[in-house]
């Protein structure tokens, strides 16, 4: 650890402790009082971790892999995608994509079709089935030892698949989470904070949570699972039930050739927490591992307007009560400190907006308008020390922290209004943030046929 990385770690621990004990006289309740406590707590477990977090180098290892890739309606960036990973500094014997068009009506197919590889295999939904089913249709025809997922809208680095690669040496480990930037970062000031914003959460929280060994959810940008262990899993992700209702809707008994294991009968349209919950399920078996790579980078396309923010924000806070609810019936079953950890989160999670709620809104209407300038700077101070420690990690530029801190405002919009709507309409999903119209579940549909007969840059409807 150089000087200035011991420098930061000092002036982090010995800020935090002081704001502790501000905190614990934050409020009378002692509801509040433990959640004060709690989230400073976090904060040091947090910075405790995620500080001796390392990704593996590249140790030679260099598995069988299907690169899937969910498409619809990408006719703009399908194409870079593609290319992104055919240029991947990766054995090109030891590589192959499958590209499935989930039901485009603009021109995705045609764009997909005009790349030649011999390591290329298109498939061709009929119809908008979800990037579930889209994902799982890639899964159901891989033959490699590790089937990776990328969002169609992202482009991963050059070494970004085999530093992704390598944590499956360990055989506990049963699926690895990369890194992700914001490749339109600079097009707007939006655009610019989710970029920071990406970085927190993936260097602080996916480091902090890799070194438990239970990544909760692998971002669909770029995640690698293996294929063996995961199998079962898609067919219980496929199968989920929300409160007793099936996520995936519609009748289709051509869905026994999914997957290699069981058969599938009813199916699709608003599913929802996709990346989260088949993390969550491949957690929860026996004895295995989720971790990160932050050498593992793969560059996205975040929204640039604020209805399109708005509506990923939506889908990705009902994913969260979707994962939640999965993951409380067996995180404690987990070794010590991952049950507290867990648990404690979600505590902090959903509690958040109910206490942001009174030191915003309740606070100043009975007249105290003290309360609300202590927590703002209280939330300023602890985005300052999040921006300085993206800063000590990644070592970009220094416009981190202030980007970082400037963020804390979407944060406490986010907590007062999206968080409580998002929960309280959490049944509905769409499969993509920019699409403006949610999947409708089809009346019958035609998914795979009973002979497969997969050939590079062959349809399958």
């Amino acid at each position: 650890m150089d000087k200035i990385s011991k420098a930061i770690t000092i002036f982090t621990f010995g800020s935090l402790f002081p704001l502790f004990f501000v905190r614990l006289q934050d409020f009378q309740s002692s509801l509040f009082w433990l959640y004060s406590i709690s989230m400073v707590l976090f904060l040091l477990f947090m910075y405790s971790l995620t500080s001796t977090y390392k990704p593996l180098p590249d140790l030679g290892y260099r598995p069988y892999v299907s690169v899937v890739i969910p498409a619809k309606n990408e006719e703009g960036v399908i194409q870079k995608t593609i290319h992104a990973v055919l240029d991947s500094d990766y054995p090109q014997d030891k590589l192959n994509m499958i590209v499935v068009d989930d039901g485009s009506t603009d021109k995705t197919g045609e764009k997909i079709k005009e790349i030649k590889s011999d390591r290329l295999i298109f498939i061709k939904h009929d119809k908008n089935y979800g990037k579930r089913a889209a994902f799982a249709s890639g899964c159901s025809i891989s033959k490699s030892d590790i089937v990776i997922c990328i969002d169609s809208d992202s482009f991963v680095d050059k070494n970004a698949i085999k530093l992704l690669v390598q944590p499956f040496i360990d055989r506990q480990i049963v699926a690895v989470c990369g890194h992700g930037k914001a490749y339109n970062k600079d097009k707007n000031l939006l655009t610019i904070l989710q970029h920071y914003w990406y970085q927190e959460m993936f260097r602080l929280i996916k480091g902090m949570e890799a070194k438990l060994g239970c990544v909760t959810c692998c971002s669909g940008i770029l995640a690698a699972y293996r294929r063996n262990l995961i199998l079962p899993v898609i067919e219980e992700w496929l199968n989920e039930k929300f409160f007793g209702r099936q996520i995936l809707i519609g009748d289709d008994r051509q869905l026994t050739n999914l997957i290699s294991r069981g058969g599938v009968k009813r199916f699709i349209a608003k599913s929802q927490a996709d990346d989260r919950t088949l993390t969550m399920r491949a957690l929860s078996t026996h004895e295995v591992k989720v971790t990160y790579q932050s050498n593992a980078i793969t560059y996205t396309m975040v929204p640039d307007n604020i209805k399109q923010f708005i509506k990923q924000q939506l889908r990705w806070k009902r994913a969260w009560v979707h994962g939640t609810i999965l993951g409380i019936k067996f995180m404690w079953k987990k070794p010590f400190p991952i049950p507290l950890y867990y648990y404690g989160y979600q505590f902090l999670t959903y509690f958040s907006p109910i206490a942001i709620f009174t030191w915003m809104i309740i606070r100043p209407i009975n007249g105290d308008w003290r309360g609300p300038l202590v927590f703002i700077l209280s939330v300023l101070y602890i985005g300052f020390l999040h921006g300085l420690n993206i800063w000590r990690f990644n070592r970009t530029s220094t416009e981190c922290i202030f980007y970082r801190m400037l963020f804390v405002f979407m944060s406490i919009f986010l907590s007062i209004f999206i968080l409580p709507y998002a929960w309280g309409t959490v049944w509905k999903g769409g499969w993509v943030t920019r699409s403006d119209t949610n999947v409708k579940s089809p009346k019958s549909s035609k998914f795979l046929g009973n002979n497969l007969n997969f050939k590079p840059n062959k349809s399958v409807a």
